[in-house]
């Protein structure tokens, strides 16, 4: 934005200040900074609004106040904000559509909820329905602001109560999506690219649909009506088949389920010997002309996939340059002194290297013992408090062993009274649920209360060290500017030796730290931040085994069903695996240990695609008969991964969306609530991780490059599968999925550079493998002495098969044919792989494998070097000399400008299950709260800090200890934002 504009727009901006309210001048500055940021984006920019600040400047809470048009709440208006949001203006069927509520709740407020069949607390005044679906929709769900900002809607944090509404599931711009990370717009931008790559090579492909599908293939005039499914006759599937003689052949390779009808035993009318025939598909093998082509689809393929990576390195840099955040202000130390716990001194020495100052210091300390013990008290007297009377004061704890006491014996009178049923399952049934931690009584909850009471005590005396320090800068030039300062190597590092840097980068004069920028503030994992490096690396290694023995235990199970039982209970399995497994992985992952979410995404997403890999693509076609790959049967090679498309395609997403366990909290649990904290933990919405959904989109990549070579169709299909997850997986995101960690763009990154060109190039492989394999029978045509021996005779009856049927007779054609493996080829794929006595390949097949098999050895080499070389080259420069470079251009916007709209601090808090917010684990008084992500609004008071109390849990030890036991954030805001209204 030219310079003149802006200063125009200050004049008129004072001018405004003298006629208007503070309200329209507040507006303006934010209008002001969105567009400068935008336009500095387009790189037309030259200067910002953020140089000397006017006089009149407005707070950060002064923005938040006026962006949200909220006039604010006191004690004399509300109560419980949910009760007025449980009361909001109904809305019509459309308008709830158009995001003024959700359909589920225009239902259920409405129609579902007057009926005692599904609500049975209709009149129970203690617990309101429409209170949970309100905190669904004002907490659980995204909502944005209506006033715009610069042109853009504005997410608004949750617990946000005036003047916002939900996202609009269908007319919410892509763009917008990267307000849930970075992480998660380049996922959908990933989806929305591919499809219409996918739907460009399936255009592409139409030569091979049409070729697959002509008589020229395959002549047999009955193949169209064989086909349930008519686009299977777009495939390579073969149905002219024919009886042959061949010598060699033995039945152990056809004697499976798949082929058994295919081998044949007679006995020869003229010399009285057994016979073997085989019978084979008799359509042309692998053609040049349609190879080539699929080659030139292939290539075209690698090459926009490739352009779109480049495209998408720079979208995430413009990216985060538009949603300018915490990392952008902030670097982590990684190494601090174990005793550098005082927030002033570590502003005294970053402050060297700002050109402002120092906004916010957080010391993090290695309490993690502490605070998991804290999560586990509260847990269990939320638990408490809902089987104990209502109104009881659980804070009382010198008071609750009487009324526990009071409480057993009541239920012990009860339960004599009982049924008989009821008594048989007390004995049996419920003493083994509460040996898994569940069904536990009041007496036994409150001796673990107490137990762990002692444990706190003896915790908080303990002294903890210092596991990360976070720094913010006021802007981001103080930030590159110490990174750039303390550019050291791993060397200097782990000896803490500066070989070449100046001393005053050394913290204390003798410390050598190690930083880098930080994660989102949500994304920074607090419990493990003390871990070494050492000890994160050992937990992966052992998930990452045990995920590799799941895989092989997977595989081999389904190869025993399909090759020895069925391919009913073959699918069942599949199935079973495809969605057991991933479960178990998660849990693997949650006993690794990861200092920031990005990392734990990144962890998850290599164990869970490996096994999807494995289970969908390459076992199918491993444990697959050789000889079925072209069969025509439902259970043969093409049809089995025709039905894993369509399932892809249909099935996961509606899985996906008719979440059952989701709806069963809303719809029934919820209803069915004893209390009202156990009826808002049902709306707390469904679990997604954006690791597993990358896993997804990789995995129909794979399938679509690996079987194009027989199924062309397969484009469409993979074009129609990505399109169906974008907009299920969009919806979800807006109307049903719970928050989420905001996730960076590590786990796009890490899919990119790995496993989308790591799909490519196993396509490619399996690519040259199919045309090198083709025709899949394992017969060679004999030539002059090739089959000696062998009948000329061509008529055969009583021909036994291996399936015990026996065929009246059977012709077969004059020429013989002799056993070749042409399973089995070395790498690359080319012709000269084959023995010189078993040559299967025509002179149009050979040309086509040679140029396939050195092409495999070209993609093999380039992602070596893409994927493996050049980081190995990057970590082993790291060892010797610094590599840290700042990306994006510095929109010179000043951190406390956005501090409650787009800038969060780093103020340490659990995300617990069964809480409706995050555990604060630090002291808040020198914070201003816009820092702080969240709001409850059931406890706004005029001392902003106070709403945040029964959340913090520095108030479970005694009061002497908290500073001490607790992680240390100290604000220091500029001067302009500390005055008051």
């Amino acid at each position: 934005m030219p310079s003149s504009i802006i200063s125009n727009q200050k004049i008129q901006m004072e001018q405004e200040h003298s006629k208007n309210s503070n309200r329209e001048q507040e507006q303006f500055i934010l209008s002001v900074d969105r567009h400068s940021k935008i336009d500095r984006r387009g790189g037309s920019a030259t200067t910002t609004t953020n140089m000397a600040p006017l006089p009149s400047r407005p707070t950060p809470a002064q923005q938040r106040k006026e962006l949200s048009n909220s006039d604010g709440l006191n004690d004399n208006e509300v109560d419980l904000v949910l009760d007025q949001l449980a009361e909001e203006k109904p809305t019509s069927f459309i308008g709830a559509g158009l995001g003024k509520q959700t359909w589920s709740r225009y239902i259920v407020n409405n129609y579902l909820s007057q009926y005692k069949w599904y609500n049975p607390n209709r009149d129970n005044t203690d617990i309101s329905l429409a209170k949970g679906w309100a905190y669904f929709e004002h907490f659980t769900l995204p909502r944005r602001f209506l006033t715009k900002s610069g042109g853009h809607h504005v997410r608004a944090p949750p617990g946000e109560t005036e003047e916002t509404k939900l996202y609009s599931a269908f007319l919410t711009p892509q763009s917008s999506l990267s307000d849930w990370g970075i992480g998660m717009g380049m996922y959908f931008s990933t989806l929305s690219s591919f499809v219409v790559i996918f739907l460009l090579a399936g255009i592409l492909s139409i030569p091979n649909i049409v070729y697959y599908s002509s008589d020229q293939y395959d002549p047999n005039p009955n193949r169209r009506i064989n086909f349930s499914l008519r686009v299977l006759q777009f495939s390579t599937i073969c149905t002219s088949r024919e009886w042959v003689k061949c010598d060699g052949c033995e039945q152990e390779t056809w004697n499976n389920i798949f082929t058994n009808e295919y081998f044949g035993n007679a006995t020869d009318p003229i010399t009285g010997e057994s016979v073997t025939l085989i019978n084979r598909t008799t359509c042309l093998p692998a053609q040049y002309t349609q190879g080539m082509w699929n080659f030139g689809v292939l290539f075209l393929l690698i090459v926009c996939i490739t352009a779109y990576n480049i495209y998408l390195s720079k979208l995430e840099i413009r990216w985060d340059e538009d949603n300018t955040s915490a990392p952008d202000y902030s670097l982590i130390v990684m190494n601090p002194p174990k005793n550098a716990k005082d927030p002033d001194e570590w502003k005294g020495f970053f402050d060297t290297f700002s050109d402002k100052h120092v906004t916010l210091v957080t010391v993090a300390l290695g309490n993690d013992e502490l605070l998991n013990t804290l999560v586990a008290k509260r847990r269990d007297m939320k638990t408490l408090r809902g089987l104990l009377p209502k109104g009881v004061n659980i804070s009382d704890e010198e008071a609750l062993d009487g009324i526990v006491l009071n409480e057993h014996n009541r239920r012990l009178a009860e339960e004599k009274q009982r049924s008989c049923f009821a008594k048989l399952a007390g004995i049996t049934i419920t003493p083994l649920l509460r040996a898994l931690g569940f069904c536990l009584t009041e007496d036994v909850i409150w001796k673990r209360v107490k137990a762990t009471n002692t444990k706190i005590k003896e915790l908080e005396q303990k002294e903890y060290d210092v596991s990360a320090v976070f720094v913010t800068f006021e802007t981001e030039q103080g930030q590159r500017t110490a990174l750039e300062a303390m550019n050291f190597s791993q060397v200097e590092v782990f000896t803490n030796t500066a070989i070449t840097a100046d001393p005053s980068a050394l913290f204390r004069g003798n410390t050598v730290l190690n930083c880098c920028e930080a994660a989102d503030p949500d994304a920074i994992r607090w419990n493990d931040l003390k871990c070494t490096t050492f000890e994160i690396c050992i937990r992966q290694l052992l998930t990452f085994g045990v995920t590799c023995a799941l895989v092989g235990l997977s595989g081999y199970v389904l190869f025993l069903t399909r090759i020895k039982v069925s391919t009913t209970i073959f699918s069942i399995i599949l199935s079973a695996t495809n969605s057991l497994v991933p479960m178990i992985v998660r849990i693997l992952v949650s006993y690794e240990k990861h200092r920031r979410e990005g990392a734990m995404q990144a962890s998850l997403y290599v164990k869970v695609t490996l096994f999807r890999w494995m289970n969908a693509v390459i076992v199918t076609w491993l444990i697959t008969p050789f000889l079925v790959t072209l069969g025509e049967s439902s259970m043969d090679l093409i049809s089995t991964i025709n039905a894993t498309m369509l399932s892809e395609m249909l099935l996961a997403p509606f899985l996906r969306y008719f979440d059952i366990m989701t709806l069963l909290d809303r719809h029934y649990f919820a209803p069915r609530a004893k209390t009202e904290a156990q009826m808002l933990s049902c709306f707390k919405g469904g679990w997604y991780n954006l690791a597993e959904r990358f896993t997804d989109l990789t995995k129909v990549l794979l399938l679509c490059i690996f079987y194009s070579p027989f199924y062309p169709f397969i484009y469409f299909l993979g074009a129609a599968t990505l399109f169906l997850q974008y907009w299920v997986d969009k919806f979800l995101l807006l109307r049903s999925w719970k928050r989420a960690p905001t996730v960076g763009a590590d786990t796009p990154r890490f899919s990119r550079r790995y496993f989308s060109t790591a799909a490519i190039v196993i396509g490619v492989i399996g690519a040259g493998y199919a045309y090198a394999r083709s025709p899949f029978t394992f017969l060679c045509s004999c030539r002059e002495g090739d089959c000696d021996g062998l009948t000329d005779s061509t008529t055969f009856t009583n021909v036994s098969l291996l399936n015990s049927t026996v065929l009246e007779s059977v012709e077969t054609p004059t020429e013989g044919y002799y056993y070749c493996d042409q399973k089995y080829l070395g790498f690359p794929p080319i012709p000269s792989k084959q023995d010189y006595s078993l040559q299967w390949m025509t002179p149009s097949q050979e040309d086509l494998t040679r140029t396939f098999g050195w092409f495999c050895v070209a993609v093999v080499a380039i992602y070596g070097v893409y994927a493996l070389f050049s980081p190995t080259i990057k970590l082993t420069l790291s060892l010797v000399t610094g590599v840290y470079e700042p990306k994006g251009i510095d929109q010179r916007k000043d951190f406390s400008s956005g501090v409650g709209i787009e800038c969060f601090g780093y103020i340490p808090s659990l995300e617990v299950d069964g809480f409706h917010f995050p555990l604060l684990a630090c002291n808040i008084d020198d914070v201003d709260v816009g820092l702080i992500k969240w709001k409850d609004p059931n406890h706004i008071k005029e001392d902003a800090h106070r709403q945040y109390d029964e959340h913090n849990m520095i108030f479970d030890v005694s009061r002497e200890r908290r500073n001490a036991v607790f992680s240390a954030v100290k604000h220091f805001p500029p001067s302009w934002s500390s005055k008051t209204e």
